[in-house]
């Protein structure tokens, strides 16, 4: 790297990208199976975009070069180039101090454009609401969902500037914050950040530029950085598919391993009668509704088994064999009720029962092969305080509560194949499983409840689950109907 200082930013490219002389004066520029062929260069364009690959120069110098060699027209062409180099993550531009690089931008998505807006003296900026700091790779990274790029940050001084910009401030008194950095400086890295859309000029609020539209106020930090996060469009994590873990780590199995504990026996419906007797389905899905309200008489064991039955039975098991970068390999399957994402049905339900009749208080686990309910404990401080909870988000009465469905869901059955996507589909999943239970417990004329949240902690002790393997991510109470 150059030990001068600019006043511009330095450009280079990727560490692993490859550089190419083509045909007729074309440049082939490739990295990681991204990559463009730039044409039609002329030689002072030619030999700028090589001194990108080779060690990188400032941004300055590189426009200084193409003006000599080619002249003013050439100068649009040169950054036509870049643009075409930055949007698909092969240019990097870093803002520089004496002792190396401070910050660097490197974008996320296609649909990234450099704007190259300018930060001016007189003007406050402050930090983005939705921009945070994490690591990966030995980096430390400052991202935002609002962004199509993130900041890589090299030095100390550079974090501790995002920390400095918590606050608004003119560049002059954000430098004052930051020991070790000067005011021009400051005024690159500040330039990288308001390009990358962490920074927005602060309004008499305090509040970026950047989240101001009446769109985003609605927005929580963690809702829109999950949606941006699980779908493709602002980020260049592999989306999908990718069976990420194969070759390091077995393929989760089908269906959960059971404990040596008291299991209850459910008896199996006649599919064949239901088939035939039935309410019709136009009937159920038009009369479907929540309901929270309760018989003096609970539910049954019969009636509970039924629906386990209807909505969550394995109906049969079998192995798959699937093509992975690290070469085939064999998982195990077992078909519900409902559809699930990839056939790989992640979600178990548990039942906390507070009265039923037949069936015993206390928490059990579905074991829906052999079609059981396997009891984990009885009702336990942590069952109460499940239904407790359950009572306060549906407004029922804790005394009139019958029983809670917790659906629960085993993450590695679904991050061993998927990424990116992996946790919005396993809610997807819990989506297709409460209107599962709605629909059955309509037919049954119970009365059923989706409720919209719980305590995936709570839900973990009392179950004796690893909340990072095996935790609740949906609740449904059922009882009998009044």
């Amino acid at each position: 790297m150059p030990n001068t200082m600019s006043a511009s930013l330095f450009l280079s490219l990727r560490d692993d990208t490859a550089v190419a002389n083509g045909d007729e004066g074309q440049l082939s520029v490739r990295a990681d199976g991204v990559g463009v062929t730039l044409k039609r260069l002329t030689p002072g364009v030619g030999e700028a975009l090589r001194r990108l690959g080779n060690g990188g120069a400032y941004e300055e110098h590189l426009a200084e070069q193409v003006l000599q060699a080619d002249g003013d027209a050439a100068l649009s062409r040169f950054y036509y180039y870049l643009d075409q180099l930055g949007r698909r993550g092969l240019l990097l531009r870093s803002a520089m101090a004496e002792r190396g690089p401070l910050a660097t931008l490197v974008a996320t998505s296609t649909s990234f454009r450099y704007p190259a807006r300018g930060t001016a003296p007189d003007q406050f900026y402050v930090l983005s609401r939705f921009a945070y700091l994490r690591a990966e790779g030995g980096h430390v990274l400052l991202e935002s969902p609002l962004a199509h790029a993130q900041v890589r940050l090299h030095d100390g001084r550079a974090a501790a500037l995002v920390h400095a910009l918590a606050r608004p401030g003119p560049i002059s008194e954000v430098a004052e914050r930051v020991p070790g950095l000067c005011t021009d400086e400051v005024a690159l890295v500040l330039d990288l950040l308001l390009n990358a859309d962490m920074i927005g000029e602060a309004d008499e609020t305090g509040t970026a530029a950047t989240d101001r539209p009446a769109a985003l106020e609605s927005w929580e930090f963690h809702d829109l950085l999950f949606h941006a996060r699980s779908r493709e469009g602002r980020h260049a994590n592999p989306v999908g598919g990718t069976f990420r873990f194969a070759g390091r780590l077995a393929p989760p199995p089908p269906l959960k391993e059971l404990h040596a504990g008291e299991t209850v026996a459910l008896d199996r419906p006649d599919l064949e009668r239901l088939r035939r007797d039935d309410l019709p389905f136009a009937h159920v899905q038009e009369t479907r509704r929540s309901i929270r309200d309760y018989a003096e008489r609970p539910i049954t064991l019969g009636q509970l088994g039924e629906f386990l039955y209807r909505v969550a039975r394995v109906r049969e098991c079998a192995e798959m064999e699937m093509a992975t970068p690290h070469g085939p390999i064999r998982l195990g399957m077992a078909s519900r009720p409902y559809p699930g994402g990839g056939a790989l049905y992640e979600l178990e339900l548990y039942v906390a029962v507070k009265a039923c009749q037949g069936l015993a208080a206390g928490l059990y686990h579905y074991e829906p092969v052999h079609h059981g309910l396997e009891r984990l404990s009885g009702q336990t401080a942590e069952v109460e305080r499940l239904l407790k909870d359950a009572a306060g988000a549906s407004g029922i009465p804790g005394d009139r509560l019958q029983v809670l469905v917790i659906v629960a869901a085993r993450f590695q059955r679904v991050m061993w194949k998927y990424a990116a996507m992996a946790y919005g589909l396993v809610l997807k999943n819990a989506g297709v499983l409460y209107q599962t239970m709605y629909l059955a417990a309509t037919a049954m004329k119970l009365a059923p409840c989706g409720l919209g949240g719980g305590d995936a902690d709570l839900f973990a002790r009392a179950a004796g689950t690893d909340y990072y393997a095996e935790t609740s991510v949906g609740e449904f109470l059922l009882g009998s109907l009044p």
